[in-house]
């Protein structure tokens, strides 16, 4: 039998930055708000940890101020990015980046919203959402069992496999790609204040990323298994051992909604259900940054329910006009990174010259 009802005025699903930065504002709003979330926090996420867009070096410290030096990981900051095409000078963006775990960066942005008077529930899966004129069911299942809550509005920041868009979106067909992360003890003979794009093929994809956390050092791609090779034989001139193994190994989904989101077949939004991060499908193209979309979207996401709130109306409607110009970036970057498919049929130079330019355009737009 499943408990009595809990109510509240807004449910976020997912601890994430997304998340944190809507339940928020929410409460700061004067709603009462629940964080709901699946793992145990404090939890890690594959990700570079690196605040790396102007959106998210912006948004992070006017909404819970500067991020305290004992969340970063030595380095600290980076100094920008490297990006590295065979048979060419090594590209360099100077562009001054905050880099923690994900799972310190996460755990301070969630303390922040506990602060506001955010309620925060971890090891609590939806398994069910359910929606009608006057708010939202969800079915949760956590350490007791199954229990039942109800919104009147809810914000879906539960990942790229999002149970809240599924509810929404039944017949919804999502593209994945599946990320790869190796965790490395010691260091190599690069510049630990960059974070180095590898590019073997010279062509924009496939890639891989390198970058130092303290002790470590990590390899991230979605070509890990295809660039194997390629990744000892490179790194070796760094003295990285051909023999090495990693100390551990994990991976994640990235939901590929850009032509959806452009197109329209795909609204991040219906009723007063919202989608914000990379539930939407809000990640940008090129970097494939989705810490500063996951901040923006759940920010105006909290606008939007504080508007209906305010007349009475749908969050959803409100929120897709909030959401045009971060669409309107998206649809920039996805164009961008098609091009770089034109520039690598003109050779290496060329490539490397349109890389550092959509990388260099992708991290510093506002």
């Amino acid at each position: 039998m499943i408990p009595s009802t809990e109510k509240f005025d807004v449910i976020v699903a997912g601890a994430g930055p997304g998340g944190s930065a809507a339940a928020m504002k929410c409460a700061q709003n004067g709603f009462r708000t629940l964080i709901l979330e699946k793992r145990r926090l404090p939890r890690d996420k594959v990700c570079t940890g690196m605040v790396m867009g102007e959106w998210a070096k912006s948004i992070i410290p006017e909404e819970f101020g500067n991020i305290p030096p004992g969340v970063l990981i030595d380095p600290g900051h980076l100094s920008g990015h490297m990006v590295h095409v065979p048979g060419v000078p090594t590209r360099v963006i100077e562009c001054r980046t905050p880099i923690a775990w994900r799972k310190d960066l996460d755990s301070w942005m969630n303390e922040e919203a506990a602060k506001e008077g955010v309620k925060i529930k971890d090891r609590s899966r939806v398994v069910a959402v359910s929606h009608d004129d006057r708010g939202c069911d969800l079915i949760i299942e956590d350490d007791e069992g199954r229990k039942e809550f109800r919104a009147k509005f809810l914000v879906g920041a539960d990942g790229a496999t999002s149970v809240v868009r599924r509810s929404l979106f039944p017949t919804l067909k999502v593209r994945y790609s599946s990320p790869i992360r190796e965790c490395y003890e010691g260091s190599l003979n690069i510049e630990r204040d960059y974070c180095h794009w590898f590019f073997p093929k010279s062509l924009p994809r496939p890639r891989f990323d390198l970058h130092h956390k303290g002790d470590f050092f990590l390899i991230e791609g979605s070509g890990i298994r295809e660039l194997r090779e390629d990744i000892r034989l490179i790194l070796a001139d760094y003295g990285f051992s051909i023999n090495a193994q990693p100390l551990w190994r994990d991976g994640c989904a990235i939901a590929l909604l850009h032509n959806e989101l452009i197109t329209g077949a795909f609204s991040p939004a219906l009723g007063n259900t919202l989608l914000v991060g990379d539930a939407a499908g809000l990640i940008l193209p090129i970097t494939f940054e989705g810490i500063g979309t996951a901040l923006k979207s759940g920010l105006l996401a909290a606008d939007a329910v504080s508007e209906a709130a305010g007349h009475g109306g749908g969050a959803g409607e409100i929120y897709l006009q909030k959401l045009e110009l971060l669409l309107l970036a998206v649809k920039k970057f996805h164009g961008l990174q098609e091009d770089l498919d034109s520039a690598a049929a003109h050779g290496a130079s060329e490539l490397a010259k349109d890389l550092k330019g959509a990388y260099e355009e992708t991290l510093k737009y506002i």
